[in-house]
């Protein structure tokens, strides 16, 4: 097993099934939420965890969960006392995080750390300890959302509904931040930090087109992470493209492809109809 799992491809092509699959639920609440600016914002801050922990000499993810989780912690209070303040802070955590990593990342040795994999990903050199740290957490992922579920569709419907049926909105709203931190933290290895968001949202995208139920629409969009995957993957190695942007355009070009068969269906349908008639 340790010699088939040293090849670079099967490591890929593994972390990035467990990335695809636990991003298809959290990417739905998180649509479901309006909460798609956040995982831009955590995904930026953390280049300044990244520079954090090299300059203070610790691992780059110690750095990363460290910031992402502070945000989240600190964006629940805010989004307590005020909605439309916690988009302001959103902004500015985002445009600042990347400006301070950038920053620090400038002062470390060129060596040390290649701003280009931290911002795009490098999907094709996932090491067995970077595989095993991803296993972990989309294991621990699985299981909050095996135990919350209902109380995480129940708030994305309505909190004040949930809160009425006895849920408590405030403890769960700040797991789901939480868990969406963990994500993001071990996604930036596999995407990088600006192209986290769009495997968040755009499988997402095209599932909603075609699901009728939370959970199909979950059940699509792991299914559409998957085909992007492949797309980004094949893209890759047939034409020398970077992994991280390879799979976002083929996730892109999966909706743009789902768009024009629902309207084209939508247009036979109408046209049916209008004969019938």
């Amino acid at each position: 097993m340790t010699e088939l799992l040293d090849d670079f491809l099967v490591r890929s092509i593994l972390a990035g099934t467990m990335m695809v699959s636990i991003a298809a639920p959290i990417g739905c609440l998180m649509v479901w939420q309006r909460l798609a600016f956040l995982s831009d914002t955590l995904g930026h801050a953390a280049v300044m965890g990244v520079g954090l922990g090299l300059l203070l000499q610790f691992p780059p993810m110690v750095g990363v969960l460290a910031v992402v989780l502070l945000i989240v912690v600190s964006l629940s209070q805010v989004v307590n006392f005020n909605n439309a303040l916690s988009e302001t802070t959103l902004a500015i955590i985002s445009h600042t995080g990347l400006a301070a990593g950038l920053i620090l990342l400038g002062v470390l040795p060129s060596d040390m750390v290649s701003i280009e994999a931290i911002l795009f990903g490098d999907l094709l050199s996932v090491t067995l300890t970077d595989l095993g740290l991803i296993f972990i957490t989309s294991l621990v992922l699985v299981i909050l959302l095996l135990q919350h579920w209902r109380s995480f569709v129940a708030i994305s419907v309505s909190r004040e509904i949930a809160q009425a049926e006895g849920i408590q909105v405030r403890k769960v709203q700040l797991l789901l931040y939480l868990m969406i931190a963990m994500l993001v933290a071990v996604m930036m290895k596999v995407m990088g930090v600006l192209l986290i968001a769009a495997m968040l949202v755009i499988p997402t995208s095209s599932a909603r087109v075609l699901s009728g139920s939370p959970e199909r629409m979950v059940l699509f969009s792991a299914v559409y992470g998957m085909l992007a995957l492949a797309g980004g993957i094949f893209s890759s190695f047939r034409f020398d493209w970077q992994a991280g942007p390879s799979i976002v355009l083929s996730a892109t070009s999966l909706l743009l492809v789902t768009l024009f068969i629902v309207r084209w269906a939508s247009l036979l349908r109408e046209s049916g109809s209008t004969r019938k008639t």
